[in-house]
């Protein structure tokens, strides 16, 4: 059995930090409501979420990286594609946190059941559009050998998007890989309140 099973059926090699300590942080008042129609739907009346609340034990470290991941949220990048990529990400790495959380957003954000149920097979499935397919591919190009998108990808993404969105690609692909690997070695589990989270599809 190696270390990545063994850990699944441990207690948690960290726990989240007391929502008191977070919001602070983050600058989420006690009472703060999420769109019932947005996004974050999901997350209507929870607590503090817990990759937030296990990264929330070193209050810099998250000071400094909530800001960015709420530029990215509300980013020049379509919505729809920022899903796309984060759900490709929590697929390869296989975080069933993000996978998630993110089939949540991704369906509120434009993804339907069947581009979803295809993001495993990844860019060269039948169905997806060239640009879709150029989004996923990114993933497994900055995760390759050379770690860094190949002029094909590029040329296709600099169709649609200006240098702010080409910027956000790279910016997502590595903060939510950054995240997975958070939210795999700290054992963060999905929340108790999150009733019936999609499961991660096999590799």
């Amino acid at each position: 059995m190696t270390e990545a099973n063994v850990t699944q059926n441990t207690r948690p090699r960290m726990v989240p930090a007391p929502a008191e300590q977070v919001r602070p942080l983050i600058g989420m008042p006690a009472d703060a409501q999420t769109d019932p129609d947005g996004p974050l739907a999901h997350l209507v009346g929870s607590p503090v979420p817990n990759i937030l609340g296990v990264v929330g034990n070193h209050p810099a470290l998250l000071r400094g990286m909530y800001p960015m991941l709420s530029a990215l949220g509300e980013g020049k990048l379509p919505l729809r594609d920022s899903e796309l990529l984060v759900l490709r990400i929590g697929y390869v790495l296989r975080s069933r946190y993000e996978w998630a959380h993110h089939v949540a957003i991704g369906s509120k954000a434009g993804l339907t059941e069947d581009e979803i149920a295809r993001v495993p097979a990844g860019p060269d499935a039948p169905g997806w559009s060239e640009h879709d397919a150029a989004l996923l591919r990114v993933v497994e190009e900055l995760r390759g050998p050379a770690a860094r998108v190949s002029d094909r990808t590029w040329q296709q993404l600099s169709a649609a998007y200006d240098d702010q969105q080409l910027l956000e690609v790279l910016v997502t692909v590595g903060s939510y890989s950054m995240l997975a690997y958070i939210i795999s070695s700290c054992d963060v589990a999905i929340e108790d309140w999150y009733a019936d989270p999609p499961a991660l599809p096999e590799a």
